[in-house]
């Protein structure tokens, strides 16, 4: 690049983070959180106690070492059950007499298929409730209403009692306040036990992109940071895949203080938040399918705290936050210890240099779709302007890309001249070339600039599309869902399954500006360039994200007017 390319992206990069710095004020201004809602309700409900399913265990991939036993979970008691449930405008639990636990969810303001009239979705915990220890008895308390939530409260045996305390915080956020009462004169040693969030499976109708992984577990520690254990799945529990079965694998992992704990699919996660760390966490996968498609189709994740002795008369409490909602941007960064980071907006190992520039970029673009759609109530519309923006703020760059392909094409009868009279001596055709370059104001490179500053926004909005729940089930034209593949006709299209039509208008929008591209090279290697890219990228984006496919389909139809309404240029050759 020369000297002035360097300087339209060093003030490009700079407008950038001055950008970063200031839309968090612009976001206070225009999406502001909404207030605490009204008081939350009380209600009882009447269902039947469900049978208990223990899923089957193989044998747990090699332990890491000085890992946590684990408590194996106690029995239900043959006591009724009572549910009751505590509310709000934004989210209902169930909470059921049996521990204290959280036994479903319903998250009122999504609903749980993309059909018309569908209800809302129901996160359910029935086999595997959110908030019941293991390792401890399992009576059969009683539950009852407060001024501002649930108590729970159970007989333990000899004096000793625990009581739990339920109050939702707003939005999607239950306090847990936890009591352990030793009513005995003599010392209690309460055993190790473990506080789990309910199981998380993929959503109804989400369609995973092979290498994408959208169900995990994560979890938070001062001393490393935010740890995304999904990653780390087919390590983690490989020994323990077998063709045509599904199997649980329960595996101890970070002996050591944890800060909270999430798991999470690809648009809605739960995060564990204890009062003071806990030691140590232990997650579960439960793997489906056959050869390999057995793969992670639910996990969770649970604190371990250690045994901690309860003197005669005294009382143990333990403080908790759970978290059960959407990847909400907007609500998680406000939350600390990096909680907004089970977006997965940072990179990890290798690609970590990349997050100084690539994490400001995904949090801008979040930002604009969410803005622009305020102003055109449509996310395919705000894709498409978007586009139009990026476009703008880049154009300097693209312009001199297209015009150094244009001089490139201008100069080619002397080049190949060049090439013929010094094909014997490749050293010296490659120092005269370089010369004519020089001599021309020519950079061989100028032509690769338009694609390489695409290709950062490009990963940029796929992360950013990969979790935003703004584009759950949002419609545009005819795709019913921009954050999914079209997937018209599914299952009557050999090979593919479905019929994705958006790629195929992607790729022909590709062949287009490729025969508009002028000829800054070998003729041949370009008129196969023209046939081989547009192949290939119809392959690479078939099961994208609509909406990601349609912002590059937009890019390429801004490209195409650009080389359209741009006259060639002539240049003298020197």
């Amino acid at each position: 690049m020369k000297k002035s390319d360097f300087i339209i992206v060093g003030v490009l990069v700079a407008l950038m983070f001055a950008w970063v710095g200031y839309y968090p004020e612009l976001e206070k201004k225009f999406f502001p959180r909404p207030a605490q809602p009204a008081q939350q309700q009380v209600a009882p409900v009447t269902a039947e106690t469900p049978a208990v399913v223990a899923a089957p265990v193989e044998k747990a991939a090699a332990a890491i070492a000085n890992a946590v036993a684990k408590v194996p979970d106690v029995e239900k008691p043959v006591a009724p059950e009572q549910r009751l449930t505590l509310a709000n405008e934004d989210i209902e639990l169930t909470v059921s007499s049996y521990g204290g636990a959280v036994v479903s969810a319903v998250l009122k303001n999504y609903p749980e298929t993309n059909a018309k009239g569908s209800g809302p979705l129901v996160l359910d915990f029935t086999n595997a409730p959110a908030l019941r220890y293991a390792g401890l008895p399992v009576p059969a308390g009683t539950l009852e209403k407060t001024a501002d939530g649930l108590l729970y409260t159970a007989s333990l045996g000899d004096g000793r009692v625990f009581k739990r305390a339920l109050k939702l915080e707003g939005e999607y956020l239950l306090s847990v306040k936890d009591s352990f009462v030793n009513g005995n004169a003599a010392l209690w040693a309460l055993p190790s036990l473990r506080l789990p969030t309910g199981p998380m499976t993929e959503a109804k109708g989400s369609t995973a992109m092979t290498g994408v992984i959208t169900l995990g577990v994560d979890s938070f520690a001062a001393a490393d940071g935010v740890r995304h254990w999904g990653k780390e799945f087919h390590k983690l529990f490989s020994d323990t895949t077998k063709a045509g079965m599904v199997t649980t694998t329960p595996e101890q992992i970070v002996p050591r203080p944890v800060d909270w704990v999430a798991a999470k699919n690809k648009f809605f996660v739960q995060i564990l938040t204890p009062g003071t760390a806990a030691d140590a966490l232990d997650l579960s996968v439960r793997r489906a399918g056959e050869g390999r498609k057995n793969v992670p189709a639910e996990a969770s994740v649970a604190l371990q705290f250690n045994s901690e002795p309860i003197a005669g008369n005294e009382t143990l409490t333990r403080t908790a936050r759970l978290y059960i909602g959407p990847k909400d941007y907007s609500f998680l960064k406000t939350q600390g210890m990096e909680q907004v980071e089970v977006m997965e907006f940072k990179s990890t190992g290798f690609w970590k240099f990349m997050n100084w520039i690539m994490f400001p970029m995904q949090t801008g673009l979040l930002w604009g779709l969410k803005a622009l759609h305020v102003v055109v109530r449509n996310y395919g519309v705000a894709i498409m302007l978007l586009t139009i923006i990026v476009r703008c703020i880049f154009w300097p760059i693209t312009h001199k890309g297209t015009e150094s392909m244009r001089k490139m094409q201008a100069l080619q009868p002397q080049m190949k001249e060049i090439r013929e009279k010094f094909k014997d001596n490749p050293q010296r055709m490659q120092q005269e070339t370089m010369k004519f370059y020089k001599e021309n104001k020519v950079n061989p490179m100028g032509g690769c600039l338009p694609m390489l500053v695409q290709i950062p926004v490009f990963i940029a909005l796929f992360v950013v599309l990969r979790s935003a729940i703004e584009l759950r089930f949002s419609k545009f034209l005819w795709i019913s869902d921009l954050s999914e593949p079209e997937n018209l006709l599914a299952g009557m299209i050999p090979i593919v399954g479905s019929l994705n039509i958006l790629p195929l208008l992607m790729s022909a929008t590709m062949v287009w500006q490729q025969k508009l591209t002028p000829a800054a090279g070998d003729p041949q290697q370009q008129k196969m360039m023209a046939i081989m890219m547009p192949i290939m990228m119809l392959f690479f984006f078939y099961t994208m994200p609509s909406g990601l496919v349609l912002y590059w389909t937009t890019s390429n139809l801004i490209m195409i007017v650009q080389m359209l309404i741009k006259k060639p240029t002539s240049v003298p050759v020197k």
